[in-house]
């Protein structure tokens, strides 16, 4: 029993050690949005125009949940890049929550099965303690 609690503990400490690196993202400072950019391919409706053999136009585009409902928006050329870098910082930042959240199952679990050790050994040390009550005999009611 001591090896299990012993063995709870030290998976505890190491588990206990992986926090600050699972933290790390969130004291970043730079800025987030959640979305991701995609190449559109359409066509314009042109008879003449080279999307009708097949050479569809393409645009960058945010698919972009903003103000409660879902938004394509095209960004200018020149800010693709930086919106790009918005956009990868964010699932950076919910894979971080998800490890977090990994994390955070483990630690309960190793808390759990050290808190069920805890109670045997209390339990075990109470019943060596508890002086057995010897029950006197009912007298029989004539």
């Amino acid at each position: 029993m001591n090896q299990l609690l012993s063995s709870l503990r030290s998976q505890l400490r190491k588990t206990q050690q992986l926090l600050p690196s699972l933290l790390q993202e969130w004291f970043e400072r730079e800025a987030i949005l959640p979305g991701s950019l995609y190449i559109l391919r359409r066509k314009c409706g042109k008879p003449s125009c080279h999307c009708t053999r097949g050479e569809l136009h393409e645009s960058t585009v945010l698919s972009y949940r903003g103000k409660g409902r879902p938004q394509n928006i095209t960004p200018a050329t020149e800010h693709v890049e930086s919106v790009r870098n918005l956009t990868e910082r964010y699932r950076r930042c919910r894979k971080a929550r998800a490890r977090l959240v990994r994390w955070q199952k483990q630690l309960l679990k190793l808390v759990d099965e050290l808190e069920a050790v805890r109670v045997q050994l209390g339990e075990a040390e109470f019943r060596k303690q508890a002086t057995p009550r010897v029950r006197q005999p009912r007298s029989s009611r004539s």
